[in-house]
């Protein structure tokens, strides 16, 4: 009997917990629609929307401007650092995981590691020769081009990158203070409901 009794505390207390989890979701939804009745509305020109402070839009403004320019730029500067689209993505999966990138050979170090081993194959011949030296030049281009590549990447994409992961919460506090501002006219709306 004793077994049994401590049972329905049990039952009791899930209940309990279950109406309250029930509560919280019932009360989460019905904000939602609120927010999404009162968007629907602004957007259809049938309800009134709470404007906000001018200099308040302007700096928004500016930021959307800032933010889309400062994505288009890394994009397109990446882009021209590697063309390659496999090593971008293996990239930016690398960065996010925390890691440093890979360092790679650029293709003219490709070219002039392959002119080396060709020339130094052929070596008693003219054309190794030539082969030998132009290997060496093209090494030297591809480091000149390597260092190139690392400090774009370091003095311009990641300052970039760095001021976006910033705007990225200047737009996490926009969207809070949206959902605030759609809650406010909620909450008029039922206050003027109810006189």
């Amino acid at each position: 009997s004793s077994s049994k009794l401590s049972k329905m505390k049990y039952e009791k207390i899930d209940r309990k917990a279950e109406g309250s989890a029930g509560k919280q979701f019932a009360h989460f939804v019905k904000v939602g629609y609120n927010r999404a009745r009162q968007v629907t509305g602004e957007k259809l020109g049938t309800a009134q929307r709470t404007e906000y402070d001018r200099e308040f839009q302007d700096l928004c403004n500016r930021v959307d401007k800032h933010s889309f320019w400062a994505n288009m730029l890394t994009s397109k500067v990446e882009l021209v650092l590697q063309p390659n689209p496999a090593y971008r993505f293996e990239d930016f999966v690398t960065e996010k995981l925390g890691n440093e990138r890979e360092i790679r050979h650029t293709y003219t170090e490709q070219l002039g590691i392959c002119m080396l081993n060709a020339g130094s194959d052929m070596s008693s011949s003219d054309y190794g020769q030539a082969l030998l030296i132009m290997g060496d030049y093209e090494n030297r281009i591809g480091e000149s081009e390597h260092k190139m590549i690392k400090q774009a990447f370091i003095k311009f994409v990641k300052p970039f990158m760095d001021a976006a992961a910033k705007e990225g919460a200047i737009n996490n506090e926009r969207r809070t203070l949206t959902a605030l501002r759609l809650d406010l006219v909620a909450t008029k709306f039922r206050g003027r409901a109810a006189k």
